[in-house]
């Protein structure tokens, strides 16, 4: 491991972690309904429909930044506003559905900003009348924020438990689609969680399936396989998911599999982690008091996770078509 990680350059990387306690520093410009607004000015009013009835969905993105290239990579971007129109669609929110717009307004965003770091980006789309019905569908506004931010878990690893909490499913409210009102159920199962003493949850099916976290997939390794819940078990289809399957089977060769996996697997299992576009790649140390492994982040784990972050930031020359540069065409490590 230690020689696939110099290739990488990063045998040397520290570990690094974001207090997910301390708010970022704010950008100084964002896109509000459509227009490049001081931060202070983005504001919609109390009794708008997005915040009576919650009609906002969004995607949440990252982008990294490489010193040597003197260029910051957004992730995946495209593939981030097709889902963003596929979960308008579910949601009969109507707006712009071309993703090359999105992509193409984001990236005005950043360089408005100047923005030299990792970063976070939020476009929402969201019902913008004013005290306006259940029903209402217009007018839609679209906002975008770009924010210098870093790791927002701890690196070493997370104690879980699973929730009482039970995960929504397609026939109640699509957890396919990045609802903002879909995180209420992730939030009840994340405070939960904390109250009673983990750093975070799990959350199950009706079914009592294991789906995923609050906020993020969940993988998990036994006897050499990774393992992760189809998309079919009630969970987001998580753009950083597809990134680490492709990862495991064509650089790593892994064998991936996706199929159900009970609650109980979960004690006995090799390794666990979360994923997320936010979280990036999070060990799990423990499930329900159960120590997983030797409780300490698993081998395959660090290295997902290590490839994940070098093909992120533009040093894995294969996987250049998931990176988008923000400031030119510049040229991806060889």
């Amino acid at each position: 491991m230690a020689a696939f990680l110099k290739q990488r350059g990063l045998a040397s990387a520290p570990e690094t972690a974001t207090d997910t306690t301390t708010s970022p520093s704010h950008p100084e410009f964002i896109i509000f309904r459509g227009e490049l607004v001081p931060y202070d000015q983005a504001r919609v009013h109390v009794l708008s429909t997005a915040m009576k009835f919650s009609t906002i969905v969004f995607e949440g993105l990252r982008g990294y930044w490489n010193a040597d290239h003197g260029e910051l990579y957004c992730f995946r971007l495209t593939d981030h506003f097709v889902r963003l129109t596929q979960t308008m669609k579910i949601a009969r929110i109507p707006g712009p559905n071309d993703p090359e717009w999105y992509a193409s307004r984001l990236l005005d965003l950043v360089r408005a900003n100047h923005l030299r770091s990792d970063v976070h980006m939020r476009v929402q789309v969201f019902v913008d009348a004013e005290d306006g019905p259940l029903v209402a569908t217009e007018p839609v506004a679209v906002c975008m924020a770009t924010t210098p931010r870093g790791r927002f878990t701890e690196s070493t690893g997370l104690n879980v438990g699973v929730s009482s909490w039970i995960r929504i499913a397609d026939k109640s409210m699509p957890p396919r689609v990045k609802a903002v009102a879909n995180y209420h159920n992730s939030r009840l199962a994340a405070m939960q969680a904390r109250l009673d003493g983990y750093d975070d949850a799990v959350l199950l099916t009706s079914d009592g399936r294991v789906a995923e976290g609050p906020g993020y997939n969940l993988f998990m390794v036994r006897s050499g396989r990774l393992v992760t819940p189809p998309i079919t078990e009630g969970i987001l289809e998580g753009i950083t998911r597809d990134s680490l399957i492709a990862i495991a089977r064509e650089t790593l060769n892994l064998e991936v599999v996706e199929r159900p996996i009970d609650r109980t697997e979960l004690y006995v299992a090799n390794e666990l982690f979360f994923c997320g576009s936010a979280a990036e790649v999070v060990p799990i140390l423990s499930v329900d008091h159960h120590t997983i492994g030797t409780g300490v982040p698993g081998r395959l784990t660090l290295l997902l996770r290590d490839e994940y972050l070098a093909t992120a930031r533009g040093m894995v020359p294969s996987r250049s078509e998931w990176l988008t540069p923000t400031y030119g065409d510049s040229s991806i490590a060889t």
